[in-house]
């Protein structure tokens, strides 16, 4: 036992034995607009730190479930991650669980909740913030946008100490959909009222913001609760209401404090509690106050018949903290999040309408992407192979679940097609243009590989290359490849003035457009589509290849969530059977001195080296 103890002293200094491999860590700064205009005029752009576990670099294709740490009172991200004096060195207590195997690589992330009050509580009021939109949306949507994280509440924890713990419970109560795992330890604000020591309140309704920073622990604290829960933005210069004034208790902040406490709300939450995947919480029996207040509310749980992992142990409030997360909580994560995304095998709208009924899959060998197959490839091979379609997603999301009818109905009718990305959303994930070309890179491998189901079925010769708005970006991006039969742009055009897209387009410039070398089939949404003009400008640029486009006034959505992808799909099989399978009755639809689709309902066309 004593040498255990050494051991986690140890790590709770720094040290652990050389045989671990060490994460890394980062420290950015995560703009809020909902702590913008805070009365008390903290920043609102926040230190967040965030740790990458030792695979994270090495391998690129990888994604992580994301554990969201919130510290307690007084304490800020540096002082637990070591970036200056700590009590506790997080990184290194979440590489030594990793190393001992307890515990699973993941992203740990954890804001800077201190503010001129020494902590925000992780509520909401005029006065401090809204620090619940920040944790619960404006945080998890940056992380997610710039981190390989998986981007779903199944995947997604919250765990923290104190005050961290009281905001885990808060949080984790009002927003089952963002977290599915919750972790307290220590949760401090549970119960009891409002302090109303007269020679307090005396003090503290005569402080100047100058004193704060050297305010003894509870009249900090005590602050701090009443801007958190008592805001008043006529009562500068801390803008907030104490629970008592001139002597006097005042019970209408009395009520608001208390309302906050965790064992006074709890009750209003069961229903969202019942959403979470699992609970945990804990306590030391030395924790005084806190321990009973922590077996109350596992009690309160039990009675709801709520399934929750609940432990008292020997400790304090601060002794075991480094120990508990390396051992209990890091553990109950790696158990209860889910770390790899679940394979996709699902039928869309029957299989489509063409001969070959499709199915919409995952790929163990190519998890970064969605591909869509005939359901039966026993039905090719020899002289009957399936063309190769890679695809890029609007926004360039990394996930196809705007475009599955569309490719759906394109795999019906014979063709293997690879979209970037897994099903379900990533939400708000930015894809580069490089996994085009992986897609295509697989395809070829496994039609070379004997133990593929893929093996000779394919027709490598014959590839297309294709993508919507941000997508169709990144298909001109990479339209220059040799291995490239054909393209085409959806939705989409080259902008004028690159780097004036959204954050993460592609900066493709209009010079780019010389890199085409083969056929080009450009559809866009009519002059309603905010593509339009690109596209349109794009068409009277290109003059050295092929190119056919094609309007229909839909505007930029296109189609594609139509049923069987909608007039979209059917135009874009048409070019594929042409390009790919050499299908002249399906070529009519672009060919001729009047082009079939020009014929079709609403459809405007024009064409250029098309015979």
């Amino acid at each position: 036992m004593k040498k255990f103890i050494g051991f986690i002293f140890m790590i709770c200094l720094g040290f652990y034995p050389a045989f671990a491999q060490k994460g890394s860590k980062e420290r950015i700064k995560v703009h809020s607009k909902a702590l913008e205009g805070n009365l008390i005029g903290d920043p609102s752009d926040r230190d967040v730190t965030v740790y990458l576990p030792h695979s994270y670099q090495a391998n690129p294709e990888n994604r992580y479930p994301v554990l969201y740490m919130l510290h307690g009172f007084t304490d800020t991200d540096s002082q637990w991650f070591g970036w200056e004096d700590h009590w506790i060195n997080l990184q290194n207590v979440i590489d030594q669980s990793i190393a001992e195997g307890l515990s699973k690589e993941m992203i740990v992330v954890m804001p800077n909740a201190y503010n001129r009050f020494k902590g925000s509580m992780y509520a909401s009021s005029a006065t401090i913030g809204d620090w619940e939109t920040f944790v619960t949306k404006e945080l998890v949507h940056h992380i997610d946008a710039n981190y390989r994280t998986l981007a779903d509440k199944n995947s997604r924890g919250l765990a923290g100490h104190s005050m961290g713990g009281y905001g885990t419970l808060r949080l984790g109560m009002k927003y089952p959909d963002v977290y599915s795992a919750i972790y307290a330890l220590s949760p401090c604000c549970m119960d009891g009222g409002a302090n109303t020591n007269a020679e307090l309140m005396s003090k503290l309704e005569a402080f100047t913001p100058d004193q704060l920073e050297k305010a003894n622990f509870f009249e900090i604290a005590t602050l701090a609760t009443s801007a958190a829960f008592a805001p008043n933005p006529q009562n500068p210069p801390f803008f907030l209401d104490l629970p008592a004034k001139k002597g006097e208790p005042r019970q209408e902040v009395i009520n608001k404090i208390i309302a906050n406490r965790t064992l006074s709300f709890v009750d209003q939450y069961i229903l969202n509690i019942k959403k979470l995947k699992a609970i945990a919480l804990d306590a030391g029996l030395q924790d005084r106050g806190i321990s009973e207040a922590t077996k109350t509310l596992h009690e309160i749980l039990e009675s709801y018949k709520i399934p929750h992992f609940y432990e008292s142990y020997e400790g304090d409030h601060l002794n075991r903290i480094a120990e508990r997360i390396q051992t209990i909580a890091l553990p109950f994560f790696s158990k209860n999040l889910v770390f790899q995304p679940k394979p996709v095998s699902e039928i869309i709208e029957n299989g489509g309408t063409g001969s070959y009924p499709a199915i919409m899959v995952s790929e163990a060998t190519l998890p970064t992407h969605t591909v869509f197959k005939p359901q039966d490839l026993s039905k090719f091979g020899n002289q009957n192979k399936l063309p190769i379609i890679a695809w890029g997603n609007g926004a360039c999301f990394d996930s196809p679940w705007e475009h599955v009818n569309f490719l759906n109905e394109v795999a019906s009718h014979g063709f293997l097609v690879i979209a970037i990305g897994t099903m379900p959303k990533q939400t708000n994930v930015r894809s580069k243009s490089q996994k085009l070309l992986d897609a295509i890179d697989w395809a070829i491998a496994q039609n070379a590989d004997p133990k593929s189901v893929y093996y000779q079925k394919l027709d490598t010769e014959n590839i297309a290359v294709s993508g919507m708005s941000c997508g169709g970006l990144q298909t001109i991006e990479v339209a220059g490849d040799p291995r490239i039969t054909t393209i085409g742009v959806f939705n989409s055009g080259v902008l004028r003035n690159p780097g004036g897209g959204m954050p993460g387009m592609p900066q493709v410039t209009k010079e780019q457009l010389n890199n085409i070398k083969v056929p080009t089939l450009y559809l866009l949404g009519g002059e309603s589509d905010i593509a339009y003009g690109n596209g349109m400008d794009d068409f009277n640029r290109i003059n050295h290849v092929p190119i056919f486009v094609g309007n229909l006034d839909v505007g930029h959505g296109g189609t594609y969530a139509q049923p069987y992808g909608g007039e979209f799909a059917r135009v874009a099989t048409h070019w594929y059977k042409w390009q790919l399978k050499g299908d002249k009755e399906a070529g009519k639809l672009f060919t001729g001195k009047t082009p079939g689709l020009s014929k079709s309902a609403g459809w405007v066309v024009d064409k250029k080296n098309v015979d």
